[in-house]
């Protein structure tokens, strides 16, 4: 599924299957393809970077991520990353729920207005770029 133009995503695992307690979810993101600035209120996510490297900014704090490399990003806390190359990370979510909002808003049917509605409706709010 595309979840934005560069980015792919697979749920292996949904929440159904774990009764609500976690998701994973793969994806395969483009040479600088960029998630805007954003902060998710009810999950906490795991990245493991499978290949490739991220550009992030947690809470103002930039960092790299490399193969090999995991960082958690605790819900409340604003984020933005970007693909510095072709990376391949999974996600680990919990609780589950996230993945089924990430399904709805890669629909290439969704308007895109509606997108920032769905987010925020699913607790995920973009904020201003630093």
């Amino acid at each position: 599924m595309n979840l934005l133009p560069g980015i792919n995503l697979n749920v292996t695992v949904a929440g159904h299957a774990t009764q609500g307690e976690y998701a994973l979810v793969e994806a395969v993101v483009a040479d600088g393809t960029e998630i805007p600035p954003h902060v998710a209120q009810l999950e906490d996510v795991i990245l493991h970077v499978l290949h490739g490297e991220l550009a992030l900014v947690v809470d103002r704090e930039p960092s790299t991520l490399g193969t090999g490399a995991t960082v958690v990003l605790e819900r409340g806390v604003p984020r933005r990353l970007t693909a510095t190359r072709p990376t391949r990370v999974l996600a680990l979510i919990t609780p589950a729920g996230l993945e089924q909002l990430l399904t709805v808003i890669a629909d290439p049917a969704t308007d895109p207005d509606d997108r920032a509605a769905l987010l925020a409706v699913g607790g995920v709010q973009t904020v201003p770029a630093a």
